[in-house]
């Protein structure tokens, strides 16, 4: 099996579908695929009743879910370990639909056998727009490490496709992330002029929806 991206790239300034913009600066569909595509992947697939999480690994996979709401706070819902198969998706864990509040999402990580996380995701069980989404109010500091920028940012409630953008060309080492209160994100900016001193903004569904406050 394989994949085919429609579309890879730009080659001038234009608004299209492209996860490269003409500069080769990754795009947030660019981030996203990087987390979509990588080796090891837990997925909740929705089934009559509920979600099913799978993942394939050919590791031994823990995987804990949690109900987060719009205000940031988790409630727990499960915790499994089993024996990942490399070549078929196995079933880790079953959540009941009616385990999720209606002002509420799926959220689960997903950790190798030494307890060491790879990476998580979050699940809206309905779109969107029918949440009530909260001001994250998101805050962050910027250091300096001597060969790129560190930035940490922290949200006052649930706070949903976090983006950074900076006014120089550079990379950065995610985006498009969700945050959880009390739960920061450090995030790496590499510019591409050694040394240059970029200007970061922050940007979130609430404020892509209801505007800058």
């Amino acid at each position: 099996m394989g994949a085919l991206i429609w579309q890879l790239n730009d080659t001038w300034p234009v608004c299209s579908w492209s996860s490269l913009d003409h500069g080769v600066v990754w795009k947030l569909l660019h981030h996203m695929a990087q987390e979509f595509f990588q080796p090891i992947l837990v997925s909740a697939v929705p089934v009559s009743g509920g979600f099913d999480v799978r993942g394939a690994a050919g590791i031994t996979l823990t995987v804990r879910a949690v109900a987060i709401d719009m205000s940031g706070k988790t409630r727990a819902l499960a915790k499994q370990a089993v024996m990942a198969s490399a070549n078929a998706a196995v079933k880790v864990m079953h959540i009941p639909a009616a385990d999720i509040g209606p002002g509420e999402m799926l959220a689960y990580v997903w950790l190798d056998g030494n307890g060491t996380r790879i990476s998580g995701d979050v699940v809206a069980p309905k779109p969107y727009k029918t949440y009530d989404l909260l001001l994250p109010k998101l805050t962050q500091s910027v250091e300096w490490t001597g060969t790129d920028w560190q930035i940490t940012v922290e949200a006052q409630t649930l706070a949903m496709f976090v983006a950074l953008e900076a006014n120089l060309p550079g990379r950065f080492s995610m985006n498009a992330f969700t945050l959880f209160t009390e739960h920061a994100a450090t995030v790496t900016f590499t510019p591409k002029t050694p040394g240059a001193t970029p200007h970061f903004t922050l940007c979130d569904l609430h404020s892509a929806t209801y505007g800058p406050v």
